[in-house]
């Protein structure tokens, strides 16, 4: 199984702004499908968000078609978002990982947000990173990854630039050869 990690960020690092603005988000052109999200999604049969994160996406329509969702948090009220087959999951990250295997998925998309991508760091079980950095600085919000977890290599397999779009895709695989 693969955890991949497809996210938006600002050049300083920010996956939204305070009180999950993603205003900095407007300054890529086109939407998300420029950057091979179409694609991408076809490929996940899988997903995984923090608490945080589902608080935010509970105010939206699922998109994610019939995909399970681990939702990972210690709390006991859930929200629900119709349409979605959501599981519940208040383990350690490398249980979560065995859950997920034993659900036979192959490529789970971890949504968000850095503090569950720092889990998945510090059990050393995050194999991709594409990222697409938004042209502006946001200065205060959620970073990337957060929380602590040793050093890890990835290797740049790919860069994009769509025409009329000062945004940058970059595409990163685990390296544990060098390590």
């Amino acid at each position: 199984m693969r955890v991949v990690y497809y996210l938006a960020a600002s050049l300083d690092g920010r996956i939204a702004g305070p009180e999950h603005d993603l205003a900095f988000l407007q300054t890529l052109s086109g939407g998300p499908s420029g950057y091979g999200y179409d694609e991408f999604i076809a490929e996940i049969d899988g997903l995984v968000v923090g608490a945080s994160s589902w608080d935010f996406m509970k105010d939206y329509a699922w998109t994610y078609g019939e995909r399970p969702v681990w939702v990972v948090t210690h709390r006991d009220d859930v929200p629900t978002i119709e349409g979605a087959d959501t599981h519940v999951f208040s383990g350690g990250v490398a249980d979560l990982v065995r859950e997920l295997e034993a659900a036979g998925l192959e490529r789970v998309w971890v949504i968000g947000g850095g503090n569950v991508v720092g889990q998945f760091l510090a059990v050393d079980r995050l194999d991709e990173v594409i990222v697409t950095f938004a042209p502006t600085f946001v200065g205060r919000g959620p970073a990337v990854a957060d929380g602590e977890f040793p050093l890890r290599r990835f290797q740049l397999v790919g860069v994009e630039r769509r025409e009329g779009d000062d945004g940058v895709q970059l595409r990163y695989e685990r390296d544990r050869s060098r390590e």
